[in-house]
C-alpha cells in the first residue's frame, strides 16, 4: 500500500511504479530468469559438441568486447576454477550492482544480440515478472519500452494530494489493489477508480445519492462532450465482464485496464475540482 507520504503528495509515487529505479526482488527475479534460461544451460568442456554452450560463449565474448569495452585477453572462462572467478561471476556481480538502467541495458543487449539466447517465451517470462513487480517498462519485440510515464504519474500524485476523503480512499484502494505485488486486483482497481469519480462528482453537486450519469450533468462548467465521455466510461465498467455488478464472475482485465482507468480518473477527478471552483 503506498505511504501516507506519497499519498498526500510528500513523496513521488514513482518507487511504487519502480519507474527509475528497481528494487532488490525484482533485480533477483530478473537474474533469476537469465540463469534459468540461459547461464544453467552451459556446459563446461562441451563446447565442441553443444551448440547453446557455444551460443553463451559468443554472447559472452561480445558482451565483453562491445557492452563492456573490455580487454578480450582478460575475459575468464565461463565458470572459474581452482577459486578463479569466471565470467558468470563478473556479470552476476554487475546485475546485482549496476545502477537500475543498466539492468536493462544489459537485458536489451542480450535479448538484441545475435545469439538468440532469449526467446519470445523468455521475454514474456520477463514481462511477467516486471508487471508482478509494478515496473514501468515491458519488452516490446526485443527492446524495453516505458509504459507507465512520469505524467501518468504525476495525474495520479496530483488527485490523491487534492481530492477529499472520500474521493481519495477510492483512489487508495485502486493504487493499493493495482500495485499489490503479491495479489494484484485488477478488477476490483477498476471498479474503485470509477468510483472515485461518482464520489467526486457527488461532492462538488451537493447530491450524496446521485448516480455518475445523473451527477455528471449536474457539474457545473462540465463540457458535454467530456461529460458523455465518462458516462461512457462508467458504462464499460458495467458491462465489461460484470466488474461493478458481477463480482463473483471471472472477469478478464489485466494490468493495462486497471492502469488506464486509475490515471484517466485520476486526473479527471482533478479536472473536476478545477471545474466546479471556476
Amino acid at each position: 500500500m503506498p505511504k501516507f507520504s506519497q499519498r498526500h503528495g510528500y513523496s513521488s509515487l514513482e518507487q511504487a511504479f519502480q519507474r527509475e529505479s528497481i528494487d532488490s526482488a525484482l533485480r533477483t527475479k530478473l537474474w533469476n530468469i537469465l540463469k534459468v534460461t540461459i547461464w544453467d544451460c552451459y556446459r563446461q568442456g562441451n563446447r565442441d559438441y553443444d551448440d547453446v554452450t557455444r551460443r553463451i560463449d559468443q554472447l559472452v565474448r561480445r558482451l565483453w568486447f562491445h557492452y563492456f569495452n573490455r580487454d578480450l585477453d582478460s575475459l575468464p572462462e565461463f565458470y572459474g576454477r581452482y577459486g578463479n572467478r569466471g565470467a558468470y561471476d563478473v556479470l552476476k556481480d554487475y546485475f546485482s550492482s549496476c545502477q537500475w538502467f543498466e539492468v536493462y541495458d544489459l537485458l536489451e543487449e542480450i535479448a538484441t544480440d545475435q545469439s538468440e539466447l532469449i526467446s519470445e517465451k523468455t521475454r514474456q517470462w520477463i514481462n511477467s515478472t516486471l508487471e508482478q513487480h509494478n515496473a514501468a517498462y515491458r519488452f516490446v519485440g526485443t527492446e524495453i519500452a516505458e509504459i507507465t510515464d512520469k505524467n501518468e504519474i504525476q495525474a495520479i500524485e496530483a488527485a490523491l494530494g487534492a481530492s477529499a476523503s472520500p474521493v481519495r480512499t477510492h483512489l487508495d484502494s485502486a493504487l493499493r489493489m493495482l500495485s499489490d505485488k503479491e495479489a494484484p486486483d485488477y478488477r476490483n482497481s477498476v471498479k474503485e477508480s470509477i468510483s472515485a469519480v461518482e464520489a467526486a462528482c457527488r461532492l462538488v453537486t451537493g447530491n450524496t445519492s446521485a448516480t455518475l450519469g445523473d451527477a455528471l450533468k449536474r457539474v457545473k462548467n462540465l463540457h458535454p462532450a467530456m461529460s458523455r465521455a465518462f458516462s461512457q466510461l462508467y458504462g464499460y465498467t458495467n458491462d465489461a465482464s460484470g466488474i461493478r455488478h458481477s463480482l463473483i464472475d471471472e472477469a478478464t482485465i489485466s494490468y493495462a485496464d486497471a492502469k488506464f482507468m486509475l490515471v484517466t480518473c485520476s486526473a479527471f477527478v482533478s479536472y473536476l475540482t478545477v471545474a466546479a471552483n471556476a
